[in-house]
């Protein structure tokens, strides 16, 4: 009976180590599993947000040429030398001489004055309105920027969250592990005490 007693404990402390073992194992993969799905998505969105980022880094670029004479001056030369330029030039002269002519002020020195000021004020016009542009862009590559750096960060916690529940899981499995021996232990004590008579 003594035997049978030991072999009950003995097999009772394996058993409940192996389901402790189990345990942990299930706990631990279904945290890896969870960390691997969140490392994806953050490599997905970061991914998704990669065109709007380097959109705003080729806007900036091209902004801080606004700080430099020599762009600026190779910005309003490729302005003035575009079909665009042309296009609004000739419609501003031909506007400004119609209002001319039906004013009836067609040769004065102000129709001159006004013509001789259209390629200034679109040159101005058009580099304010670049800047504006590439002021969007930066900020929308800013925003994507933004964006990633707030998934990185919430990946982190969530990554750090996820060894805590493994570790946890390893903890606990140890200490189960840690109470089946103790209660062999016990039962194996009590065991020999009660063969002993007492």
């Amino acid at each position: 009976m003594t035997w049978g007693a030991v072999a009950a404990a003995t097999v009772g402390a394996v058993a409940g180590g192996i389901s402790a073992n189990k345990a942990k194992n299930a706990q631990k993969d279904a945290a890896k599993a969870g960390m691997d799905s969140q490392e994806r998505m953050f490599e997905k969105s970061l991914e998704l947000q990669q065109p709007y980022r380097q959109a705003g880094y080729d806007a900036l670029e091209q902004l801080q040429g606004f700080n430099d004479p020599t762009q600026r001056g190779q910005m309003l030369g490729d302005y003035y030398a575009s079909p665009e330029y042309l296009a609004q030039q000739n419609q501003a002269e031909q506007l400004t001489l119609q209002n001319r002519a039906v004013q009836g002020g067609l040769r004065s020195g102000s129709t001159y004055s006004n013509l001789q000021t259209i390629a200034p004020q679109l040159g101005q016009n058009y580099l304010s309105n670049r800047y504006n542009q590439l002021t969007g862009l930066a900020n929308l590559g800013m925003g994507a920027a933004s964006q990633g750096a707030s998934s990185a960060n919430n990946l982190g916690v969530n990554q750090a969250l996820g060894f805590q529940q493994i570790g946890t899981a390893q903890a606990n499995a140890a200490l189960a592990q840690g109470n089946q021996a103790n209660q062999l232990f016990g039962t194996l004590g009590g065991i020999y005490k009660n063969s002993q008579g007492g």
